[in-house]
C-alpha cells in the first residue's frame, strides 16, 4: 500500500441523490487508509439518512460557505493549509469548483466526475472543458457516459469506476407462486425515467392477464413529475394497481417485500436503483439506457427491452409474473452478479489502486491499464 495521501472528497450536498450516496461511500472506503476529509459545497438540501451515515461511519466532513467568494476563497485556503493531495468531485458543479481552486492552490491531482451519459450541451461542454484543460483525471462511474465524452472531444483522461453497493444478506422470500404481484420503480420523479411507459406497460400487463392476479405498481420518489404521472395513472385507467409513494421511510423494506423491479427510463448513467433492486434479489426488467445492460444480462438476471416499447415491458412483465421459478432463479442471479461485480469491496479496491498508481496511470477504454485487467 501507498504512503498516507491527503484527500478531500467534495459533493454539492447530502441530499438524497445517487452521487451523493457514493461520495460518502468512498470516503468510508478510504478512511482507514489515507486522511480523508469531505467537503460540502451547500449546507441544504439535508437527506438524514446521509447524517446517520456520518455519524454512524465517522466521517471528517466541514461545509463550505454559502456566499460564492467566501465558497472560493475558503475552498482555496482548506486546500493549502491541510495539504490536500488528490481532490476527487462527482458532480459537474464540484468538479468545476475543485478544477479552479484545486489549480489555484497547485494540487497535485484532481480528479472530476460524469455520471450520465446525456446532459444538457453547456453542461457537457464546461465537464469537457475542464477535463482537458485543468484536471488530471475524469471519473466516470458507467461506460455509456465514458461513450459519450470521447465522441463529445475529452481528452484520454477519462476512466471507469463503477458504483459501488454494500451487500446485503439476501432476504428469504415466501414462495413466490402467489396471486398477487408487487411491481416497484424507485428513482426521481422526472422526465428521463419515463414513468408514462412504465405506467402504460401496467396498462398493458393487466389487459393480458384479464384479472387471474392482483397487480400492485409501486412508484417511489419526489420530483417535479408527480403531477404528471397522476394524471397518467388516470389516464391509462390504473388507479387500482399503481400506488405514488413520496415519502418512503424505507426503500430496501419495500424492496424486499417486492416482487419485480422495474426501469423504463430513457437515459442513465449506471442505476443505483437497480443494483438496489438486485441487492434484495430481485428479477429487473430494464430499458437499453446507460449501463443497464450491464447490470441486467438479458435472459439471466432479468430483461433489456428497447427504450419506450411498453409491450415489450409488458411481455416480459407478464412472463415473470406467471413463471414463479424464473422469477425466483432470475432474482438469485441478480445478487450473484452484483455481488460478484459491483460490491463496496470492488469499488474500495479501485479507488485504493488508483491512489496507489496516481504519478504513473496509462488508461485504455476507459481503464487504468496497469492495474486492471479485461
Amino acid at each position: 500500500m501507498t504512503e498516507q495521501k491527503n484527500i478531500c472528497i467534495t459533493i454539492n450536498s447530502l441530499g438524497p441523490g445517487g452521487a451523493e450516496k457514493q461520495s460518502l461511500l468512498l470516503a468510508k472506503a478510504l478512511k482507514d487508509y489515507h486522511n480523508v476529509i469531505l467537503v460540502i459545497l451547500k449546507s441544504q438540501p439535508v437527506y438524514q439518512p446521509r447524517i446517520v451515515f456520518i455519524e454512524k461511519e465517522d466521517i471528517c466532513h466541514i461545509y463550505l460557505p454559502n456566499n460564492p467568494i467566501k465558497k472560493v476563497v475558503g475552498f482555496i485556503n482548506f486546500l493549502r493549509k491541510r495539504n490536500i493531495d488528490v481532490i476527487f468531485s462527482f458532480l459537474p458543479k464540484d468538479s468545476l469548483l475543485s478544477a479552479i481552486c484545486g489549480k489555484v492552490a497547485h494540487i497535485p491531482y484532481i480528479c472530476g466526475g460524469i455520471r450520465n451519459s446525456q446532459m444538457a450541451w453547456v453542461k457537457f461542454l464546461t465537464l469537457k472543458l475542464i477535463n482537458n484543460y485543468l484536471l488530471n483525471y475524469t471519473i466516470a462511474n458507467n461506460y455509456a457516459a465514458y461513450s459519450s465524452s470521447m465522441d463529445f472531444g475529452f481528452k484520454n483522461k477519462v476512466l471507469v469506476i463503477p458504483n459501488g453497493i454494500e451487500i446485503r444478506p439476501i432476504p428469504k422470500r415466501q414462495k413466490s407462486n402467489k396471486n398477487s404481484i408487487t411491481i416497484i420503480s424507485l428513482g426521481r420523479l422526472v422526465k428521463q425515467k419515463d414513468y408514462e411507459t412504465a405506467i402504460r406497460s401496467i396498462a398493458h400487463v393487466k389487459q393480458i392477464l384479464n384479472k387471474k392476479y392482483s397487480l400492485n405498481y409501486k412508484i417511489v420518489g419526489q420530483g417535479p413529475g408527480e403531477a404528471s404521472i397522476v394524471n397518467n395513472i388516470r389516464k391509462y385507467g390504473v388507479m387500482q394497481e399503481v400506488e405514488l409513494i413520496t415519502n418512503a421511510s424505507s426503500i430496501y423494506d419495500l424492496l424486499e417485500s417486492s416482487d419485480i423491479y422495474l426501469c423504463t427510463s430513457t437515459f442513465e448513467g449506471i442505476s443505483n436503483s437497480i443494483m438496489e433492486a438486485m441487492n434484495c434479489g430481485l428479477p429487473i426488467v430494464a430499458t437499453d439506457a446507460g449501463d443497464n445492460s450491464r447490470l441486467v444480462l438479458d435472459g439471466k438476471n432479468g430483461f433489456i427491452t428497447k427504450i419506450g416499447s411498453y409491450e415489450e415491458i409488458a411481455k416480459h412483465l407478464v412472463s415473470l409474473i406467471e413463471l414463479p421459478d424464473l422469477r425466483d432463479r432470475m432474482g438469485i442471479t441478480s445478487y450473484d452478479h452484483l455481488r460478484d461485480n459491483f460490491s463496496y469491496e470492488a469499488f474500495q479496491e479501485k479507488y485504493l489502486n488508483l491512489i496507489e498508481n496516481i504519478d504513473a496511470l496509462q488508461i485504455q477504454n476507459g481503464k487504468i491499464e496497469n492495474i486492471e485487467k479485461e
